[in-house]
């Protein structure tokens, strides 16, 4: 079977909820995506983040996707898409900066105390989000972002699946963003 072949059986397992096709499929395609992003954007965690929430729409949305003749075409235009419309919204920011005028941007002595201040209490929240997180995030979590060590390595370590990984760590990810946010509306 030839490697497009290959790749389109495992789309179509994928869309059947095959988890451990999704990974397969994830492992096959994303060294090259990662390759190709990284000569657009040359930030390596940010090509990650960008193509690992690319990944997971691709998983959400496997069902109203259907069939793809061409699985890794359709996942190097859909990078494409997603590092194009990445570097409009950071245009888009950089020129909104541009245009502020800089007296916005005076601080006095009371407003660096202040920032400071607010700085340890989203590191405190933050270390409790983390410490609440359920015991496999908390620790896929530190793996990740404390040791920097990638999804394959945490997956060898755990002996936790490489999907699953990915999975864990969106998930807690998204729990830690749903707490900051939590945190600043009760504290405004």
């Amino acid at each position: 079977m030839s490697k497009v072949d290959n790749l389109m059986v495992l789309w179509d397992q994928t869309r059947n909820g095959e988890q451990g096709s999704f990974a397969l499929l994830h492992k096959a395609l994303y060294p090259g995506l990662f390759r190709y992003a990284f000569t657009t954007i040359q930030d390596a965690d940010l090509v990650d983040d960008l193509l690992q929430e690319l990944f997971i729409k691709f998983w959400e949305n496997r069902v109203r996707i259907g069939e793809i003749t061409n699985v890794r075409a359709y996942f190097y235009r859909s990078t494409r898409c997603t590092l194009l419309d990445h570097i409009r919204k950071s245009q888009l920011k950089a020129s909104k900066l541009e245009a502020m005028p800089f007296a916005e941007f005076e601080y006095s002595n009371e407003d660096a105390i202040i920032s400071r201040e607010q700085d340890v209490e989203l590191k405190e929240v933050m270390m409790g989000a983390i410490n609440n997180l359920p015991l496999k995030q908390r620790e896929v979590i530190h793996m990740r972002f404390y040791q920097d060590l990638n999804y394959n390595q945490i997956s060898e370590i755990t002996g936790i699946k490489y999907q699953s990984v990915v999975n864990q760590v969106y998930r807690a990810v998204q729990i830690l963003r749903e707490t900051c946010l939590l945190s600043n509306i009760y504290a405004a």
